[in-house]
C-alpha cells in the first residue's frame, strides 16, 4: 500500500464505516424483535443511532490524529474556531443525548416546553419537532402548526410531560346552582356522569400508578371522581375532579357538562344559577305650589 499517503488512517476510515453499517442494522433487527411498544422502540432506535454515530466521529478523529500530527497546531486552532462557531449544533446534540439517555420525552408524548406546548411527533439531532396545541385553539387542542425547538433548550430548562408514565391528567368541570337548589341530588348527578365518563379506563389508571410507584415516592391519589362545594356571594359552586387522557380533556368536558344538563333539566330542585342584578326603581311624587 505505498501508494497510499496515509494507509492506516484511510483503512480505518473504511473499516469504521463498514462496522458502523453492520452496527445499525444488527441494533435495528434487535431492537424490533425485542421491542414491541412503538414509543421505546422510538427511544432506543435514535439514542442508538446517535451513540453509533458519535463514536464514529470520535473514532475518525483518533485515526487521522497522528497523520496531521505535522499541522496539529494549525489544525487545533481551526478545531477552536469550529467548536466556538458550532457551539449551540453541538448543545443541541447532547440534549439528544440527554433526551433519550434521561427519559425526559419520545414521540406521542405531550410535553410543554417553556412557553410552547405540543405533541412531539419527530425528536432529531438538532431539533424536536412538536404538533402545537392551544394558542388560538382551547380545549389544548392541535393549531396544525409544527413548532421546532432546539434539543439545546432540555438544559435548564423545567419539561412538563403530560403522558409519560402516566397517561392521565387531573381536570375539573363547574356546575354553579342557586342556595334553594337540591345539593345532595345535584351532586349525585355529578358523580354519576364522572363515574360514567371514567369507568372503562379508570382500572388502567390504576394499573398505571402502582406501576409509577414501583419507581417514584409518589402518594395515594384518588381517582375516582370527587365533588368539592364552595359557597360564593352568588350561588353555590359544585366541582368535580375526575381524570381524564390528556388529548381528550375538551371531549371529555363536552360530553359530562352534555349529560349532566339533560340529567338537571328533568328536575324541578335543581335550577342552575348565573350572575343578576336586581334592579330597584323608586319614583318620588313631588308637589309644586303655586305662589299667588
Amino acid at each position: 500500500m505505498s501508494w497510499l499517503h496515509y494507509p492506516v488512517a484511510i483503512v480505518g476510515t473504511i473499516s469504521v464505516i463498514v462496522l458502523a453499517l453492520i452496527a445499525h442494522f444488527v441494533a435495528r433487527s434487535y431492537i424490533n424483535r425485542h421491542t414491541r411498544d412503538p414509543k421505546e422502540h422510538y427511544r432506543k432506535r435514535q439514542f442508538f443511532n446517535t451513540l453509533l454515530t458519535l463514536a464514529a466521529i470520535v473514532t475518525l478523529a483518533i485515526l487521522w490524529a497522528r497523520p496531521m500530527r505535522h499541522g496539529g497546531t494549525f489544525l487545533g486552532l481551526i478545531g477552536a474556531g469550529i467548536a466556538v462557531a458550532l457551539r449551540d449544533p453541538l448543545l443541541s446534540v447532547a440534549g439528544r443525548i440527554a433526551i433519550f439517555a434521561g427519559h425526559m420525552y419520545t414521540v406521542g408524548d405531550r410535553i410543554q416546553l417553556k412557553d410552547m406546548s405540543g405533541d412531539v411527533i419527530d425528536v432529531g439531532f438538532f431539533y424536536t419537532r412538536m404538533m402545537e396545541i392551544g394558542n388560538w385553539i382551547g380545549g389544548d387542542q392541535v393549531s396544525g402548526r409544527i413548532v421546532q425547538i432546539p434539543n439545546s433548550q432540555v438544559f435548564g430548562t423545567a419539561i412538563f410531560n403530560y403522558t409519560q408514565n402516566f397517561n392521565y391528567i387531573w381536570d375539573e368541570v363547574m356546575l354553579p346552582i342557586t342556595f334553594s337548589s337540591n345539593l345532595e341530588e345535584a351532586s349525585k348527578i355529578l358523580t354519576s356522569v364522572g363515574g360514567q365518563y371514567t369507568k372503562e379506563f379508570l382500572k388502567g389508571a390504576q394499573e398505571q400508578m402502582e406501576r409509577m410507584r414501583q419507581y417514584f415516592l409518589v402518594p395515594e391519589f384518588e381517582l375516582k371522581p370527587n365533588i368539592y362545594v364552595v359557597v360564593t356571594s352568588n350561588w353555590l359552586q359544585l366541582t368535580m375532579r375526575y381524570v381524564v387522557e390528556p388529548k381528550q380533556r375538551r371531549s371529555a368536558s363536552s360530553f359530562i357538562y352534555t349529560e349532566v344538563f339533560k340529567r338537571v333539566q328533568e328536575r324541578e330542585d335543581i335550577q342552575i344559577a348565573s350572575e343578576t342584578m336586581d334592579l330597584t326603581i323608586q319614583q318620588k311624587n313631588t308637589q309644586q305650589k303655586k305662589i299667588a
